[in-house]
Protein backbone atom coordinates (compact mmCIF):
# COMPACT_ATOMS: atom_id res chain seq x y z
CA UNK A 1 0.00 0.00 0.00
CA UNK A 2 1.30 3.42 -0.86
CA UNK A 3 2.36 5.74 1.93
CA UNK A 4 -0.20 8.39 0.95
CA UNK A 5 -3.04 5.87 1.47
CA UNK A 6 -1.78 4.57 4.83
CA UNK A 7 -2.35 7.80 6.77
CA UNK A 8 -6.09 8.23 6.01
CA UNK A 9 -6.70 4.53 6.71
CA UNK A 10 -4.81 4.70 10.05
CA UNK A 11 -6.64 7.91 10.95
CA UNK A 12 -10.03 6.36 10.16
CA UNK A 13 -9.26 3.21 12.12
CA UNK A 14 -8.00 5.26 15.10
CA UNK A 15 -11.12 7.45 15.02
CA UNK A 16 -13.40 4.39 14.94
CA UNK A 17 -11.55 2.78 17.86
CA UNK A 18 -11.88 5.99 19.89
CA UNK A 19 -15.60 6.24 19.07
CA UNK A 20 -16.17 2.61 20.11
CA UNK A 21 -14.21 3.09 23.35
CA UNK A 22 -16.21 6.20 24.25
CA UNK A 23 -19.50 4.47 23.36
CA UNK A 24 -18.78 1.37 25.47
CA UNK A 25 -17.44 3.46 28.35
CA UNK A 26 -20.71 5.39 28.40
CA UNK A 27 -22.68 2.12 28.28
CA UNK A 28 -20.74 0.74 31.27
CA UNK A 29 -21.16 4.00 33.20
CA UNK A 30 -24.90 4.04 32.46
CA UNK A 31 -25.25 0.40 33.55
CA UNK A 32 -23.41 1.13 36.80
CA UNK A 33 -25.64 4.14 37.53
CA UNK A 34 -28.82 2.14 36.88
CA UNK A 35 -27.69 -0.91 38.81
CA UNK A 36 -26.03 0.60 41.90
CA UNK A 37 -26.24 1.45 44.71
CA UNK A 38 -28.62 -1.12 46.12
CA UNK A 39 -29.50 -1.81 49.71
CA UNK A 40 -29.70 -5.54 50.42
CA UNK A 41 -30.16 -7.84 53.37
CA UNK A 42 -30.93 -11.47 54.14
CA UNK A 43 -32.75 -12.84 57.14
CA UNK A 44 -30.67 -14.81 59.63
CA UNK A 45 -32.75 -17.92 58.91
CA UNK A 46 -31.75 -17.57 55.20
CA UNK A 47 -35.36 -17.67 54.01
CA UNK A 48 -35.86 -14.05 52.95
CA UNK A 49 -33.93 -11.44 51.03
CA UNK A 50 -34.93 -7.78 50.73
CA UNK A 51 -33.47 -5.48 48.08
CA UNK A 52 -34.02 -1.79 47.47
CA UNK A 53 -33.01 -1.02 43.91
CA UNK A 54 -33.40 1.81 41.44
CA UNK A 55 -36.52 2.00 39.32
CA UNK A 56 -35.78 1.73 35.62
CA UNK A 57 -38.22 4.48 34.67
CA UNK A 58 -37.14 6.86 37.48
CA UNK A 59 -33.45 6.27 38.32
CA UNK A 60 -33.46 8.63 41.32
CA UNK A 61 -36.20 6.61 43.01
CA UNK A 62 -36.05 3.18 44.62
CA UNK A 63 -38.50 0.39 45.27
CA UNK A 64 -38.24 -2.57 47.59
CA UNK A 65 -38.50 -6.23 46.68
CA UNK A 66 -38.77 -9.23 48.93
CA UNK A 67 -37.67 -12.66 47.74
CA UNK A 68 -38.23 -16.12 49.18
CA UNK A 69 -34.78 -17.73 49.11
CA UNK A 70 -35.64 -20.61 51.43
CA UNK A 71 -36.51 -24.19 50.51
CA UNK A 72 -37.97 -24.07 46.98
CA UNK A 73 -40.02 -27.20 47.68
CA UNK A 74 -41.95 -25.29 50.36
CA UNK A 75 -42.77 -22.27 48.20
CA UNK A 76 -46.35 -23.50 47.60
CA UNK A 77 -46.98 -23.57 51.35
CA UNK A 78 -45.35 -20.23 52.20
CA UNK A 79 -47.38 -17.07 52.83
CA UNK A 80 -46.26 -13.63 53.97
CA UNK A 81 -48.45 -12.36 56.79
CA UNK A 82 -46.76 -8.97 57.13
CA UNK A 83 -43.66 -6.96 56.33
CA UNK A 84 -42.36 -4.20 58.57
CA UNK A 85 -39.75 -1.80 57.21
CA UNK A 86 -38.13 0.69 59.59
CA UNK A 87 -35.85 3.62 58.79
CA UNK A 88 -33.88 4.31 61.94
CA UNK A 89 -36.80 4.19 64.42
CA UNK A 90 -39.52 5.37 62.03
CA UNK A 91 -41.89 2.92 60.35
CA UNK A 92 -41.88 3.20 56.56
CA UNK A 93 -44.17 0.22 55.97
CA UNK A 94 -46.26 -1.96 58.24
CA UNK A 95 -48.30 -4.29 56.09
CA UNK A 96 -49.98 -5.99 59.05
CA UNK A 97 -52.87 -3.56 58.51
CA UNK A 98 -53.81 -5.28 55.25
CA UNK A 99 -54.94 -8.57 56.84
CA UNK A 100 -54.23 -10.67 53.78
CA UNK A 101 -51.68 -13.40 53.31
CA UNK A 102 -49.50 -13.15 50.22
CA UNK A 103 -48.76 -16.55 48.65
CA UNK A 104 -45.13 -16.80 47.57
CA UNK A 105 -45.97 -19.45 44.97
CA UNK A 106 -47.42 -16.64 42.84
CA UNK A 107 -44.09 -14.84 42.97
CA UNK A 108 -41.62 -17.70 42.79
CA UNK A 109 -40.92 -17.69 39.07
CA UNK A 110 -42.15 -20.11 36.44
CA UNK A 111 -44.85 -19.18 33.93
CA UNK A 112 -48.39 -17.90 34.18
CA UNK A 113 -51.34 -19.58 32.46
CA UNK A 114 -50.90 -17.20 29.51
CA UNK A 115 -47.25 -18.27 29.13
CA UNK A 116 -45.69 -15.08 30.47
CA UNK A 117 -42.91 -15.26 33.05
CA UNK A 118 -43.87 -14.80 36.69
CA UNK A 119 -41.87 -12.55 38.96
CA UNK A 120 -39.43 -14.02 41.44
CA UNK A 121 -40.33 -11.43 44.04
CA UNK A 122 -42.93 -8.84 44.70
CA UNK A 123 -42.40 -5.12 45.06
CA UNK A 124 -43.33 -2.75 47.85
CA UNK A 125 -42.47 0.83 48.80
CA UNK A 126 -42.50 2.20 45.27
CA UNK A 127 -40.95 5.60 44.69
CA UNK A 128 -38.69 5.86 47.72
CA UNK A 129 -36.08 8.61 47.30
CA UNK A 130 -32.38 7.75 47.58
CA UNK A 131 -32.05 10.46 50.23
CA UNK A 132 -34.46 8.40 52.38
CA UNK A 133 -31.98 5.53 52.32
CA UNK A 134 -28.59 7.26 52.54
CA UNK A 135 -27.10 7.35 56.00
CA UNK A 136 -30.04 5.54 57.57
CA UNK A 137 -30.34 2.18 59.26
CA UNK A 138 -33.02 0.24 57.36
CA UNK A 139 -34.37 -2.81 59.19
CA UNK A 140 -36.84 -5.41 57.99
CA UNK A 141 -39.01 -7.94 59.79
CA UNK A 142 -41.12 -10.54 58.01
CA UNK A 143 -43.96 -12.49 59.58
CA UNK A 144 -44.85 -15.53 57.56
CA UNK A 145 -46.50 -18.89 57.76
CA UNK A 146 -45.86 -22.27 56.29
CA UNK A 147 -48.15 -25.28 56.72
CA UNK A 148 -50.38 -23.21 59.05
CA UNK A 149 -47.44 -22.56 61.39
CA UNK A 150 -46.46 -18.89 61.92
CA UNK A 151 -42.87 -17.65 61.95
CA UNK A 152 -41.24 -14.35 62.77
CA UNK A 153 -37.87 -13.40 61.34
CA UNK A 154 -35.52 -11.51 63.55
CA UNK A 155 -35.10 -7.94 62.36
CA UNK A 156 -32.32 -7.76 59.82
CA UNK A 157 -30.47 -4.72 58.53
CA UNK A 158 -30.01 -3.77 54.90
CA UNK A 159 -26.54 -2.70 53.84
CA UNK A 160 -25.52 -0.56 50.90
CA UNK A 161 -24.04 -2.50 48.00
CA UNK A 162 -21.99 -0.96 45.24
CA UNK A 163 -20.10 -2.41 42.33
CA UNK A 164 -17.00 -2.77 44.51
CA UNK A 165 -18.48 -4.27 47.70
CA UNK A 166 -21.12 -6.54 46.25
Amino acid sequence: MKKEYKRPVLFTISALVIIFLVFFSLKIYNHYNLEYPNWEGKSKDHNWEVIFKKNEDAPKEFSGEILWIGDKDKTDKTYIESITIMKDNKTLLDSSDFNSDIPMKDYSGGTSSDGSAKEKSFSFLERLEESDLKGSKITVQVKWKQDNQSFNTEKFVLSKKTLFNH
